[in-house]
């Protein structure tokens, strides 16, 4: 018998425009409504299932012995009344796995929603960011798509924290999400990678655009600074460009950004230097 099996929910890399990830938090990465476009996509195939063995549909009527027994195989003339009570007992213990997977699988849901958040900052997650990045590298050169990464490191962090605490700093960190996320917005992708950094990938953007979104980003910050305790918190956000291109892997691509925020950083103190002492 060919049973007609649904596409699944979770779709797979292959090819594309590589917006789509493979693995198991796709939905939480890339949004439950570009799931369910992708799987809208896929038509129905049919594979051969040996239907043979499986049983009717299940009524939902409360187990009897006697039909158990026939299920397992075991002649009416040998149900005995401790047949019946070790089928009665082994049924118990079935319904109990059945509830504790069920939990388990609720608990399983709970985890990649999750996984697909830092708890931190509330951006993507680190591992989910550097998923898509690896998925979207993977296909780079195979599509006119531009992808641009964008890196931004807080550089005052350590100065901020001792001065005004931890607390302060776990608020600054959501705050300054918050603002990039206004003009980093899907389908490009904002992540928390950790340390001081955020990082985006952006598509068919160009660096202007890119440069364009940054000065947007501190102008924002410099005109409503993160309020601390009745006080104004100054906060230097440091920005690295990078343009993907074919050939490239997450990480290479992840080190070509930051190396030109570096270089940003580097450009910065050298004009900070040739500023005259007192001015």
């Amino acid at each position: 018998m060919k049973v007609t099996r649904p596409p699944s929910t979770i779709p797979s890399m292959g090819a594309g425009d590589g917006r789509y990830s493979s693995n198991q938090y796709t939905a939480f990465a890339y949004g439950k409504d570009a799931v369910r476009r992708r799987s809208s996509m896929h038509q129905h195939h049919e594979v051969d299932i040996d239907t043979g063995n499986l049983p009717d549909a299940v009524d939902e009527q409360p187990f009897h012995t006697p039909d158990m027994a026939n299920v397992l195989g075991i002649p009416d003339s040998q149900v005995t009344p401790a047949v019946e009570q070790a089928i009665g007992r082994l049924m118990v213990r079935i319904n109990g796995l059945s509830e504790n997977l069920s939990d388990l699988k609720k608990h399983q849901a709970y985890l990649a929603r999750s996984e697909g958040r830092d708890p931190f900052t509330g951006a993507m997650s680190r591992p989910a960011f550097m998923q898509i990045l690896e998925n979207e590298m993977a296909v780079q050169g195979t599509d006119r798509t531009m992808r641009m990464l964008l890196v931004c490191e807080l550089s005052n962090i350590d100065e901020i924290l001792q001065r005004h605490g931890q607390e302060c700093k776990d608020g600054l960190f959501k705050y300054v999400h918050q603002i990039m996320a206004d003009f980093i917005m899907s389908p490009h992708h904002l992540g928390y990678l950790g340390c001081n950094d955020f990082a985006a990938l952006l598509y068919n953007v160009d660096k202007d655009d890119t440069r364009l979104r940054i000065d947007a980003v501190v102008r924002q910050i410099n005109q409503s600074p993160f309020s601390h305790k009745g006080k104004f918190i100054a906060v230097k956000p440091v920005f690295g460009i990078y343009q993907a291109r074919n050939g490239d892997t997450a990480n290479s691509a992840l080190n070509a950004a930051d190396f030109a925020l570096r270089a940003e950083k580097e450009m910065r103190l050298a004009q900070l230097e040739r500023i005259p002492f007192g001015i």
